[in-house]
C-alpha cells in the first residue's frame, strides 16, 4: 500500500495552490508605473504648489493628461533629474548622474587642480575652453577639459601630484647635481656623456639624474666629492665611498639616520656594499659565526675595524 506523507492540512493547500495556478482569475502583478501625478512629482522633489507646475510649463519632461488630469512620465523625468543638479530629491537620491559623466563644474575642476573658482573661470576664459549652461551654470564638457589639461603643464590632478611628487623625489636636476658636487654645469653633462652608469629621465622637457644611478656612479669613482655639508658626521665624514653613497641614499629615502650605521658599527646591508655581496651572505657569515656581530632588539650592528680586518685576511686568502 502506498503511503502519503502529506498530511490532510498540507493536500488542502498543495492542491488550492494548483487551482489558482490553472485559474483565469489568479492575481496578475501591478502593472509598471509610468506616470506620477503633478503633486507627487512636487512632493518628491520639496517642491510648493507654484514651483510644481511652474517646471510643468518648462517642459523640463513630458507630460500628458490623462482622464482630465496632468500626468508626469516618469522615464522622462528620471532622464531630466540625472542631466541637472540643481532640484534634488526628498529621497536623497543624487542628481546629475548622466550630467557628471559627461562634464565638469567649476568647482570639480577647482577640487581636481587644488585651485580656486575664481581661477578655473578666469583659465577656462582665456583659453577658449567650450562649455555649456545648466540651469544658468557653467559645465565645462569633459573632453574640451582634457584637451586642454593636456595643452598646459602647470596645473596637475591629484593622479599627476603624485607621479611629479615620485619623479622629483626620486631624481635630481642637472643644477642640483653641479651644485651637489661643487662643479659647473658643464662638467656635469660632461659625466653624463662618459658614464654609462649615471642615468637621465625627461620631465616637463628637461633631463633629470636618477638618485638610484647618481649615488651608485658616486660610489664607483674617486675623482669627485659631495661638497654638501648638510649631512650628519656619519655621512660627510666617511672615507669610503661606497659606504658614504650608500648612507646618503639610506638618509634621502628616510629622512633619519637610524639605518645607518657610524667609524664603529655598520649595518648589515653597509657590510654588504664593502664586501660586494647581499645582505643574504652578510647574515650567513653571522650565523656561521665567521663575522663577529651585535643585536640589540631586532637591530643587528657588525664591529667595524674586525670586519674591515676579516674581508682583507679572507681577500689575501683567495689571491
Amino acid at each position: 500500500m502506498y503511503y502519503n506523507p502529506l498530511t490532510k492540512e498540507e493536500e488542502f493547500h498543495e492542491l488550492v495552490k494548483e487551482i489558482e495556478s490553472q485559474s483565469a482569475y489568479k492575481r496578475q502583478p501591478p502593472p509598471e508605473k509610468k506616470y506620477m501625478s503633478v503633486p507627487e512629482m512636487g512632493r518628491l522633489l520639496g517642491l510648493k504648489k507654484t514651483d510644481r507646475y511652474w517646471m510643468v510649463h518648462k517642459n523640463f519632461f513630458k507630460t500628458e493628461v490623462i482622464l482630465g488630469k496632468m500626468r508626469v512620465e516618469l522615464e522622462s523625468f528620471e532622464k531630466w533629474y540625472a542631466n541637472q543638479v540643481k532640484y534634488h530629491k526628498v529621497t536623497g537620491e543624487e542628481p546629475g548622474l548622466e550630467l557628471k559623466k559627461s562634464s565638469y563644474s567649476p568647482r570639480d575642476i577647482a577640487e581636481m587642480l587644488q585651485i580656486s573658482e575664481n581661477l578655473v573661470y578666469e583659465k577656462m576664459k582665456k583659453a577658449g575652453v567650450e562649455f555649456i549652461l545648466v540651469d544658468y551654470w557653467r559645465r565645462y564638457p569633459k573632453k574640451a577639459f582634457d584637451k586642454w589639461y593636456r595643452s598646459q603643464k602647470r596645473y596637475r590632478n591629484a593622479e599627476d601630484r603624485e607621479k611629479v611628487r615620485d619623479i622629483v623625489e626620486s631624481s635630481m636636476a642637472m643644477p642640483e647635481m653641479a651644485g651637489l658636487l661643487g662643479v659647473p654645469r658643464s662638467t656635469v653633462y660632461g659625466l653624463l656623456n662618459q658614464s654609462e652608469i649615471l642615468k637621465t629621465i625627461e620631465f616637463d622637457g628637461r633631463r633629470r639624474v636618477t638618485k638610484k644611478s647618481f649615488y651608485e656612479w658616486y660610489g664607483n669613482q674617486d675623482d669627485y666629492h659631495i661638497v654638501s655639508d648638510e649631512m650628519p658626521e656619519t655621512v660627510n665624514g666617511e672615507d669610503n665611498r661606497r659606504i658614504e653613497a650608500y648612507r646618503r641614499a639610506v638618509l634621502e629615502r628616510d629622512g633619519h639616520s637610524k639605518n645607518i650605521g657610524n667609524d664603529v658599527y655598520l649595518t648589515v646591508n653597509e657590510a654588504a656594499v664593502l664586501a660586494g655581496v647581499n645582505p643574504a651572505t652578510v647574515h650567513k657569515w653571522i650565523k656561521k659565526g665567521k663575522v663577529e656581530a651585535v643585536q640589540s632588539s631586532k637591530t643587528i650592528r657588525i664591529p667595524r675595524q674586525e670586519f674591515e680586518g676579516w674581508l682583507q685576511g679572507r681577500e689575501k686568502v683567495e689571491v
